[in-house]
């Protein structure tokens, strides 16, 4: 009989020492999920930091406030980019006007065909939106887009216009 509880209190020794060393690991594991959270939320704070840094150097170096030869040719490139993004956002909007599915009634939203005179929803008139292809433009002298004369702003830099 003692063999037999000598061979049980060793197995369960064993099982004791296996559990005890899993409770470990878990714990761990544990501490390090928690380290590796801090360091995620913290790396996102810094990145969120460093672009509103980035923005505001960006807007010093374009107004003039602030000149380095390394910085403006940055900036340079990142105008380019405002310009080609402006641009794909100018002509995403004039599809999105073109198309059945995003056409509706000013009044009450209802979706409306192409060439209908009164919303069949509300009744309200609907008029055909004007092109501004007759508005006369000219070139924004911050990023050179082609602004509406009569624009208070430049709507691919944001920057104010004389005049």
């Amino acid at each position: 009989m003692s063999d037999l509880q000598s061979k049980l209190g060793g197995g369960l020794n064993r099982i004791q020492d296996s559990l005890q060393q899993g409770k470990q690991k878990l714990h761990t594991a544990q501490e390090m999920n928690q380290y590796k959270r801090v360091i995620q939320e913290n790396s996102e704070k810094r990145a969120e930091i460093i672009q509103k840094l980035g923005e505001a150097v960006y807007k010093k170096v374009r107004s003039g406030e602030y000149e380095d030869a390394d910085l403006i040719t940055i900036t340079q490139d990142v105008i380019k980019l405002d310009q080609l993004v402006y641009r794909a956002e100018v002509e995403l909007e004039k599809l999105q006007k073109k198309s059945i599915h995003n056409l509706s009634c000013p009044s009450c939203n209802t979706p409306i065909l192409p060439g209908d005179k009164f919303c069949g929803a509300c009744g309200s008139k609907v008029e055909e939106a004007k092109g501004e292809e007759n508005v006369e433009k000219a070139p924004c002298p911050t990023c050179e887009e082609h602004v509406p004369v009569h624009a208070t702003f430049c709507g691919c830099c944001g920057n104010v216009l004389a005049g």
